[in-house]
């Protein structure tokens, strides 16, 4: 309601009053929201609220992507930069789904997110013979956008539930070997990556 200046200038020219903030927030300033389902019915290939099964890699030789692990509020996260598209495999120990109903990911980005910026979630299962090609691979992708449910947002945690069901081109699910990310956000913090039942 007011601003009060004084001193000993008495004569004073003034121009350019006006509140500003800083440059919004380039990493997540709080970890991702906690998982409450319980460990009995969660396959888990990130968390620190759950013990995890075996990834061979979260970024393959294959890919477009770099990763690294940070923590950020006592948090571990997967930090993905120059994401064009990322492969994180699970090609030693293919996940056996079948008993899961959903498929959950936190992600965090202060990359524009508006209209048309898309973000893909992909799911692939290597078939039968449990190894890539031999003609029985499946996959099936989703693609979430500002008006998608959830929506893509900038600078707020992401918390996709995505029932399996949902990636309808997924015609096994006992041997899901790779998850690949791709879209318009370049840098993205990625946590809790787990199927539930």
């Amino acid at each position: 309601a007011q601003i009060v200046l004084s001193g000993d200038p008495n004569t004073v020219y003034v121009d350019n009053v006006y509140f500003y903030r800083t440059g919004a927030p380039t990493e997540p300033p709080v970890a991702a929201p906690e998982p409450t389902v319980p460990e009995a019915d969660v396959i888990s290939m990130f968390s620190n609220a759950y013990t995890d099964v075996l990834v061979d890699t979260w970024s393959s030789p294959f890919d477009n992507a770099d990763v690294e692990d940070v923590v950020i509020d006592g948090s571990d996260m997967k930090l993905y930069t120059n994401l064009v598209f990322s492969i994180a495999e699970a090609t030693t120990a293919p996940i056996d789904a079948t008993a899961m109903t959903d498929f959950h990911m936190d992600i965090w980005t202060a990359d524009p997110t508006a209209l048309p910026a898309v973000f893909r979630i992909k799911l692939v299962d290597f078939g039968p013979d449990g190894a890539f090609g031999g003609g029985d691979d499946s996959e099936s992708e989703l693609v979430f956008d500002a008006a998608s449910t959830p929506p893509l947002v900038t600078g707020n945690w992401v918390s996709f539930d995505l029932p399996l069901a949902d990636f309808t081109g997924l015609v096994e699910r006992a041997h899901i070997a790779q998850i690949v990310l791709s879209g318009d956000p370049n840098t993205v913090y990625v946590d809790n990556v787990y199927f539930y039942r």
